[in-house]
């Protein structure tokens, strides 16, 4: 009978001073044997115990024994690890570094792959930059980094901003041999008074905090972790307990969650490393240690390190704005005089505020998911030119004023900005915005379309004056879509094909029409689709009219020809019909597309041109992805995809956004204003369409 042989570990724990500590446990079907001395920064100790172990023990972990500092190309190999290492002859010493270097890039590229600028322009705090696997990857990602060093070597107060001060006090502490950095000072001086009030304070200026368990565990309070994100080598269930109560927005472990480690209860990266490679040994592994942990990896189906709940982590996006009309200019204060100007001077007004910087115009707050809990802010920059104006400037200016405002985004820690309303429209619908900008650009219309049938649909079936029909609630009656090759024309018409019986196209362009005519039979056989160049002609039996076009105050239909009882859902920006024409036809139902409530406690701080807490579709867009984490250019070009249309309704769906009450050319439209075009439209269709075409009605 072969004996099972049993590995022995020795841990020299240099960061703990205390009794030798021995256990018994299983990892990888291995039996260990761990024997712990807490020697408490006593190298000499350290060094007599790695000769005395030498050759009796299988393995040596020195932990919390750094093996180097590392500023950019500023390294320090630790003195005392070298002595120590030198100590050992037969038995293999192991050290935390290496791997845990491995896991630091593995997890915060995860995170930053999921949430692509979390770290730019974030101030992060380091408890010990130059020994942290973190500082070069989160400084390439645009941190601003910080470390404390020369609070924890000296106690002065004094804090290292950026590489290059990090980089010079590496270099200082090298030259005069300063070994205080990998010796007991750190953490000596970290449970002084005066040094943890200093870094205190530094904590609640910064964004993000980078730590070791080690100096972590002596902390005396949490509470000013709130809100901020935690990164740190492991932790134990009671500091992450501690952390969380305390209301750190999300934390960020290195090691992973593994049911043997957890089982181990050890989560040291130093004796996991020891573990590993033992379990190498035992197997009688052909493949190096770096070959094996990978194979493990696999085998084991190890992830990157813990992410805790990111549900106090407040996500950031952005969204341009812009004047519709010289009024919109007015608004702004301190120029409420202008709207009595003569109108030279309020055109001459008009096109100076156009070519005037860029800035920041207010704030979005408190939209939350009500599925995941995730709280997204949205900063709202404004270009003061209307789509007037922008029509007559160079379009390269147009596209540098988007840019500017993503850029302006970017340095306050948006990671994706929306376009809104004639910004979406110009030129090429974000695509050269969206090659230059530093961020993600989406132009809304998906959402936009999505929101087009939604509002329409709503408002057909609250008119109740046509027939549904099928389990699918198909509309049995007619159609249209003006502006149909448009961008979100273009989806509006396949969207309306999938719930009428009959359809009918309407743009300038007869070829583009053809085009979108045999697509739509494609995605919906049974429709019945027809086009034109003029809308006229069928509007006295159309029961749905959507008009999206870029129309600049020219008169697009004849509204005396609309049927009684229609919906005229308009998603145009500049509206296609205006007030006064919509007061010609008090039994058609004139909407707005687009509004849309988004969950949570909203608070918006500015004017947007729709009552609070009412947005745009291609702001809710924006605000969704982000919710969602979704940091890509998902709307762009003037061809909207189907799939990103299903895609952003189900997202919206998902985290709690609703149809907000439904806007009309005198506000918003109450159940009371449906019931009475209601009656009118039935006052008159009884004699329809014969009225219609009277000569006196047919005048524009």
């Amino acid at each position: 009978m072969v004996l099972e042989k049993e590995r022995k570990i020795a841990i020299l724990n240099v960061f703990r001073e205390g009794a030798v500590r021995e256990e018994s446990f299983r990892f990888g079907g291995v039996k260990f044997h761990i024997t712990e001395h807490q020697i408490g920064w006593d190298y000499a100790t350290a060094e007599a115990l790695v000769a005395r172990y030498d050759g009796y023990v299988d393995g040596i972990v020195l932990s919390g024994v750094q093996k180097r500092a590392v500023v950019g190309n500023v390294r320090w190999i630790n003195p005392n690890y070298l002595k120590l290492m030198r100590a050992a002859v037969k038995t293999p010493v192991y050290l935390a570094d290496d791997i845990r270097e491995f896991f630091a890039d593995w997890t915060l590229k995860r995170v930053m792959k999921e949430q692509p600028r979390i770290f730019h322009g974030k101030k992060v705090l380091f408890h010990s930059a130059m020994i942290s696997p973190s500082l070069s990857l989160l400084a390439e990602a645009g941190a601003e980094v910080q470390g404390a060093e020369t609070l924890l070597l000296t106690r002065m107060p004094v804090l290292l901003r950026g590489m290059t001060q990090l980089k010079a006090f590496l270099r200082l502490l090298k030259s005069t041999g300063r070994i205080e950095l990998f010796g007991s000072n750190p953490a000596r001086n970290a449970t002084k008074q005066d040094v943890q009030e200093t870094f205190a304070t530094w904590v609640r200026q910064s964004d993000v905090v980078v730590t070791f368990v080690n100096l972590l565990h002596l902390m005396p309070s949490f509470e000013d972790f709130r809100g901020k994100i935690v990164i740190v080598d492991s932790l134990t269930p009671e500091l992450r307990e501690r952390l969380e109560e305390a209301g750190a927005a999300q934390l960020i472990e290195f090691i992973p969650a593994h049911p043997e480690l957890e089982a181990v209860g050890n989560k040291q990266f130093s004796l996991w490393t020891a573990l590993i490679d033992q379990k190498r040994i035992a197997e009688d592994s052909t493949l190096t240690f770096d070959e094996y942990v990978l194979k493990w990896i696999q085998d084991s189906d190890v992830k990157p390190g813990r992410l805790g709940s990111s549900r106090g982590l407040v996500r950031r996006c952005a969204f341009i704005v812009h004047p519709l009309s010289q009024r919109d200019i007015w608004k702004t204060p301190g120029l409420a005089f202008m709207e009595s100007a003569p109108e030279k001077i309020r055109k001459m007004a008009e096109y100076a505020a156009a070519r005037t910087p860029v800035f920041y115009y207010g704030r979005l707050k408190g939209a939350v998911s009500e599925t995941t809990g995730q709280e997204v802010e949205c900063d709202i920059y404004a270009l003061a030119a209307t789509p007037k104006q922008m029509l007559a400037m160079d379009e390269e200016d147009v596209y540098e004023k988007m840019i500017e405002c993503a850029r302006l985004a970017e340095k306050r820690g948006a990671s994706l900005i929306g376009l809104g309303a004639y910004t979406k429209v110009i030129g090429d619908a974000g695509v050269t915005v969206a090659k230059r900008a530093p961020i993600p650009v989406t132009n809304g219309n998906s959402y936009s379309a999505s929101t087009t049938l939604w509002a329409a649909r709503a408002m057909v079936e609250k008119m109740g004056l046509v027939e549904m029909t099928g389990t699918g609630k198909r509309i049995k009656g007619k159609a249209m879509v003006i502006g149909a090759t448009g961008s979100i024309g273009r989806v509006s018409s396949l969207l309306v094909s999938l719930v009428v019986e009959e359809l009918v196209l309407v743009a300038t362009r007869p070829d583009k029409l053809l085009e979108l005519r045999e697509e739509i039979l494609e995605l919906s056989p049974t429709v019945k689709v027809s086009v034109t160049t003029n809308p006229n002609p069928d509007l006295p039996t159309t029961d749905l009219v959507v008009t999206a076009t870029s129309n600049q105050g020219g008169t697009i239909l004849d509204i005396l020809r609309v049927k009684p009882g229609a919906v005229i859902c308009d998603c145009s920006r500049p509206l296609d019909i205006t007030p006064e024409q919509a007061a010609l036809r008090p039994d058609v139902l004139v909407i707005e597309s687009g509004e849309v409530l988004l969950p949570g406690q909203l608070d918006l701080n500015v004017d947007i041109g729709l009552p609070k807490p009412t947005v745009y579709a291609c702001l809710a867009e924006t605000v969704l992805l982000t919710m969602e984490g979704r940091f890509e250019s998902f709307s762009l070009s003037k061809q909207l995809s189907m799939e990103k249309v299903k895609e952003i309704y189900r997202i919206g769906v998902k985290h709690g956004a609703q149809l907000s009450a439904i806007q009309g050319p005198n506000g918003v439209i109450t159940d009371d204003d449906i019931m009475r075009c209601r009656k009118l439209a039935l006052q008159k269709l009884p004699s329809w369409p014969v009225q219609a075409l009277q000569p006196e009605m047919q005048e524009t």
